[in-house]
């Protein structure tokens, strides 16, 4: 058996630098088969999300000025639909005060129609009644003078 003397916690000898050149070729492989590409498809991926990004502020820039529009737009076309509809309110009140002066001469035409009527037949019921008062005032005279008048 032999007894280890060696105080020394690290010693350097051909398995130390076979270790260090070993752990060099696993770092470099590392970095060429996995850091590496997993470096260039995270640039990738921020370059894709900083373009997306400006897509993004583009489209939305975009959307704000054809809502803008559109409010332009709505406005626009409430200001005409207001003034369309003032436009036929006129025009139908004007139809109505047509209309209502139509009713109005309709109405005098026919009182009058109907005033002529009514004065025609006061005049016949007048005349009717002054021939039946006057036989009636001949007959009560006969009777009263018992005799006959000459007609």
């Amino acid at each position: 058996m032999e007894i280890v003397t060696q105080t020394e916690l690290v010693s350097i000898n051909a398995t130390m630098i076979a270790q260090v050149l070993s752990f060099l070729i696993f770092l470099f492989l590392i970095q060429r088969v996995m850091f590496r590409p997993l470096r260039d498809t995270m640039s990738a991926r921020r370059a894709d999300l900083k373009r997306i990004e400006g897509e993004i502020r583009g489209q939305e820039k975009q959307m704000a000025e054809l809502s803008s529009k559109m409010q332009k737009e709505t406005a626009a076309l409430k200001a005409e639909a207001f003034l369309e509809s003032e436009k036929l309110e006129t025009e139908g009140q004007q139809a109505a005060r047509s209309i209502l002066a139509q009713t109005r001469e309709q109405i005098a035409s026919q009182q009058r129609t109907a005033s002529e009527d009514v004065r025609r037949r006061i005049e016949a019921a007048q005349q009717e009644l002054a021939r039946e008062v006057e036989s009636l005032a001949a007959a009560i005279m006969e009777k009263v003078l018992e005799r006959r008048l000459k007609s």
